[in-house]
């Protein structure tokens, strides 16, 4: 009994380790294979960022431009402190416990990964207020879109946010006083990470990114340091 109950556990194992290194394979294959492979940076247009912090990634805007105005969603009376209120936002998506606990991997929850993993409908929409960013090597890619492109990404990302009949969202605290956590639509798993999320907002906007991208050095190499 003992030893098939060993034999069992060995297969478990074995069977788990194989559906890791194939996810691996996969995600890194994934990231390899460009979408809109022939898309070109404009020479002139709005400036965005990607952005990393070693986990999620994110999307830098301009609160406002010609192009869209992102002051009646997310409001100056939304902080605490409105001094804070930026010029540009970070935006992200992702599972809501992960976002909420998980700032380093050193701070995953078992519970959250394994929620993660196997899929929630319990999301949010990070916004972080930043003031004129500038383009960093590691971890903020610079990337020029041309304004039907912009027109695009931003109405994608406002379609993600959960809304009132006034159009209006509702934040939660975030991890300090220049960010803020959004109610946000969407499915979170495996299949579909925060890293996926920012690499389908580009993709549906015609921008060049990998297939498939759950993590986030799949979505940083396709915005090159050479390129800031």
């Amino acid at each position: 009994m003992a030893t098939t109950a060993i034999k069992w556990l060995k297969r478990s194992v074995v069977a788990s380790g194989a559906i890791i290194a194939a996810y691996l394979l996969a995600a890194l294959a994934g990231s390899l294979l460009p979408a809109n492979q022939d898309w070109q940076s404009p020479e002139e247009g709005i400036e965005l960022f990607v952005e990393t912090n070693g986990l999620h990634t994110g999307i830098i805007m301009p609160i406002w431009s010609d192009v869209h105005d992102w002051t009646p969603l997310v409001r100056p009376e939304h902080l605490q402190d409105a001094s804070f209120y930026g010029s540009h936002i970070l935006v992200g998506w992702g599972h809501a416990g992960v976002y909420r606990n998980t700032r380093e991997w050193s701070d995953l929850h078992a519970r959250d990964a394994i929620s993660a993993v196997f899929g929630s409908d319990d999301v949010l929409i990070h916004v972080y207020h930043l003031k004129y960013p500038q383009a960093y090597p590691y971890y903020r890619r610079r990337l020029i879109v041309s304004e039907a492109e912009y027109r695009k990404i931003a109405t994608a990302i406002e379609a993600r946010f959960v809304l009132d009949d006034h159009y209006r969202s509702q934040p939660s605290p975030g991890y300090g006083q220049d960010d803020l956590f959004y109610a946000a639509n969407g499915h979170y798993n495996a299949f579909y990470t925060c890293n996926n999320w920012t690499s389908d907002i580009l993709q549906q906007a015609g921008i060049r990114t990998g297939r498939w991208t759950p993590f986030q050095g799949g979505v940083m190499r396709w915005f090159p340091e050479s390129a800031d």
